[in-house]
């Protein structure tokens, strides 16, 4: 490259940073102003929106050692260097001058877009593509694509560079993943631009750039649908905590900071994971069908009295029967609205059969003239009103509910006939006897699959130990049941912002600037005071504008129910690959997934693998076949001239730790892969190596890791552990040892002492 083409693009980026940190300075200053308390209501609700406005602005100002900008485009037209208006400098965030002009073009901004998409048979108007490598902000290197030759002659275009998304991939990864926004490439460009409305899924084997796909993705519908977006919220939904913690920059390091990270445990976070169980469990309590049992449950859970319920009040012999407690119960199963909050309705009904027992006794006592108190003083009175058919005070009619509820047996038969429940209590009662399994499962489930879910009853709830495929279930139970604190009382009329409110609002939105995030009936409910909508539940199911899945090929049919409800809108982006299934229950195929969600998906495929090298996808291509013999594998554009090593030991823990020194001596990040009954030992030899297991794992020189935990991820260096006891016990465990396999950008070794499964062994 030229030293002047050079300089004169580091005099530009001079300029832009400095722009920038002004930028910065301004926001610190407006931020600073807003520390004065007090104030008008008013006062408060435009200070409050101001701050929140400048908050996320100095937020995504802050860049620290990212990149501002990736390079530039020129367009057919531009004369280098003056003609301004046809050349764009493309970078993370819009940088603007002093009179709003355009430095810095945000990536996501549409006439970004060519600098992603443009090729050699659709230049979408571009004749030079540059990328900027820097270090900090200094530039070091160029890297220019001619799209139309003489169109580039005849402006005087210098053309400078080797590579930069190949430059980019031979990179040391530095254990969190960073953005890939300068070097997106066409096919990738399309899925992350794709619509926000309806599910897509992006397909495509290791190393295709799925998950940095799905971020970028995140990234760019929370910058075109703001408005919407930033008052519904975006999910990201990853395959474990490790993987959340690998990818926990990427997304304010794009300039985005409303995007709640998950796995499908922790969206109900008050139940913790502390169990396992066998596949075949796993696989039963994934089924579709166990929506059906957990409704039969429930049911089963609604039901009349099994003898009369007779009780004395005031002497009065009060009777609720066996087939009146039916009637009761069958007219509250058919009214809207779930479990618990019919629950209310249906307590009324039975408070009131009694009392009209109670109002009939009193009546007939006064009619034969009994002596006593009710024919003098006030039940006279009240037996009076109610033989000539007239309510009786309101005051008599209260007290005399109370005591009626009051009355334990009373209160016993209530929680028989209608409980006040939550789902972790009805999935664990249902668990924990054998006679309610039969019941809500007869008919839906093998007498082999209601064995399998059979397990000891805890008496509390903090007590059970939980597994993963139990979460989804509680979450349907939940969802059926409702808020318990809902059967006991009455929801609050909603009342909407008055029109005062309102005006307010959008005064403060048009002062600030903040018009494009939030509406005004947004900002009201967000920072109103009491008038404001409020939720009347602690335990409101929190929803979103879109959700993202990542490793989608591994979740069940009731995790994507427990999803599908979380996100109303029914706008999905669905990450995964089928080669790389492994979870026991997980659908089978996208249509299915489809099916589940209730929506057809659009499909885009990564077909590009920019991450393994060919050598080692060579080998992984072989398990591939024997694991998923329809998927094929990503074609792998860099090669090292490595072939990956094949060390058997009877010393295995002596093995590892030198093939694992010798990769920390090397350079760059190493994991070590293994069965999970093996972690502990290795943990403990790679002590020395700093090695760390579970979501530390990423900042460790050393990650050891499951290969579920894997999932996702890469490594300069990877190092797989006896993969004879990764592929038991069946084709689940090869596509485990598929991900494996895959995770090494440089280097892979295979460390054994039993001998290789036959799908690993040499063609």
């Amino acid at each position: 490259m030229t030293d002047a083409e050079l300089a004169a693009e580091q005099r530009f980026l001079d300029a832009a940073y400095e722009r920038l940190d002004a930028l910065r300075d301004a926001a610190r200053r407006v931020a600073a102003g807003y520390a004065e308390p007090g104030g008008t209501h008013q006062a408060r609700l435009e200070r409050e929106a101001a701050e929140a406005h400048t908050r996320r602005r100095l937020a995504a100002l802050e860049l620290r050692d990212l990149p501002l900008c990736f390079g530039r485009i020129d367009l057919a037209g531009a004369s280098h260097p003056a003609d301004g208006d046809r050349r764009y400098y493309i970078g993370r965030i819009s940088v603007t001058d002093d009179g709003q002009e355009p430095l810095v073009v945000d990536w996501r901004a549409p006439v970004a877009e060519p600098f992603y998409r443009a090729t050699a048979r659709e230049p979408m108007g571009v004749v030079r593509r540059r990328h900027f490598q820097t270090h900090g902000r200094i530039l070091i290197g160029l890297d220019d694509e001619v799209f139309d030759a003489d169109a580039s002659e005849e402006a005087g275009f210098t053309v400078v560079g080797e590579g930069a998304l190949l430059a980019a991939l031979e990179r040391e990864r530095t254990g969190r993943m960073t953005d890939i926004v300068a070097t997106i490439q066409s096919e990738q460009d399309e899925a992350i631009r794709a619509d926000l409305a309806g599910a897509l899924v992006v397909t495509g084997g290791p190393g295709t750039g799925k998950t940095a796909v799905a971020l970028h993705r995140a990234a760019y519908l929370l910058y075109t649908h703001r408005q919407r977006l930033a008052a519904q919220g975006m999910l990201l939904v990853g395959p474990s905590p490790v993987f959340l913690r690998y990818i926990d920059e990427v997304l304010p390091s794009l300039g985005e900071d409303e995007v709640q990270l998950a796995t499908i445990s922790a969206l109900k976070p008050q139940h913790r994971v502390r169990a396992t169980e066998s596949p075949a469990v796993s696989i039963t309590k994934g089924d579709a069908r166990m929506a059906r049992v957990i409704a039969h449950a429930l049911r089963d859970r609604e039901h009349p009295l099994r003898r009369d319920l007779v009780v004395t009040v005031d002497g009065f012999r009060l009777v609720l029967s066996r087939a009146a407690s039916r009637r009761i119960v069958e007219r509250a199963r058919r009214r809207r609205g779930t479990h618990n909050a019919k629950r209310p309705g249906f307590v009324s009904a039975v408070i009131d059969h009694l009392k009209a027992r109670y109002r009939r006794a009193l009546v007939r006592e006064y009619e034969r003239g009994a002596q006593g108190s009710v024919s003098e003083g006030t039940e006279a009175s009240v037996a009076v009103l109610l033989a000539r058919g007239e309510p009786p005070p309101a005051d008599w009619d209260a007290d005399l509910t109370s005591r009626i509820r009051s009355v334990p047996q009373v209160r016993a038969a209530l929680e028989r006939m209608w409980p006040v429940l939550s789902g972790a209590e009805l999935v664990r009662d249902l668990f924990g006897f054998d006679a309610l399994i039969r019941s809500a499962a007869d008919g839906i489930l093998s007498r082999d699959e209601q064995r399998g879910l059979a397990r000891a009853r805890r008496g509390d709830i903090g007590e059970v130990e939980w597994t993963a495929a139990d979460i989804p279930l509680i979450d349907e139970a939940d969802a059926r049941l409702g808020a318990p604190s809902a059967a006991r009382r009455r929801p609050r009329r909603r009342r909407g912002p008055s029109r005062e409110e309102l005006q307010v609002a959008r005064r403060v939105l048009e002062s600030s600037g903040a018009g494009g995030f939030l509406t005004a009936e947004q900002l009201v409910e967000r920072y109103g005071g009491s008038g404001s909508a409020a939720s009347d539940d602690d335990h409101e199911l929190r929803t979103f504008g879109h959700v993202l899945v990542d490793e989608a090929q591994d979740l069940s049919a009731m995790e994507w129910r427990m999803l599908a409800r979380r996100c109303p809108s029914g706008s999905f982006t669905l990450v995964g690959d089928l080669g790389q299934a492994s979870r026991p229950g997980a659908l089978a195929d996208w249509a299915a997934i489809g099916d589940a969600l209730g929506k057809e998906p659009r499909s885009v495929n990564l077909s590009v693998n920019y991450r393994t090298p060919a050598e080692i996808m060579t080998v992984a291509a072989r398990v591939l076949a024997a694991a998923a013999p329809g998927v094929e594998p990503p074609r792998s554009v860099r090669a090292t001239g490595v072939e990956p090593r094949f060390v058997r030991d009877d010393d295995l823990v002596g093995a590892v730790r030198d093939v694992a020194r010798a990769a920390v001596d090397a350079g760059g990040r190493v994991a070590v892969i293994t069965p999970p009954q093996r972690r502990d030992t290795l943990l403990a030899a790679l002590g020395d190596l700093d090695a760390a297991a579970g979501p530390g794992a990423i900042d460790a020189p050393v990650a050891v890791l499951a290969p579920i935990e894997a999932k996702g991820l890469e490594f300069d260096h990877v190092l797989v552990v006896e993969p004879a006891e990764l592929v038991v016990p069946d084709a689940a465990g090869l596509r485990l040892l598929y991900v494996a396999l895959t995770r090494a950008t440089r280097h892979l070794v295979v460390a054994h002492t039993a001998p290789l499964p036959e799908a690993l062994q040499p063609a």
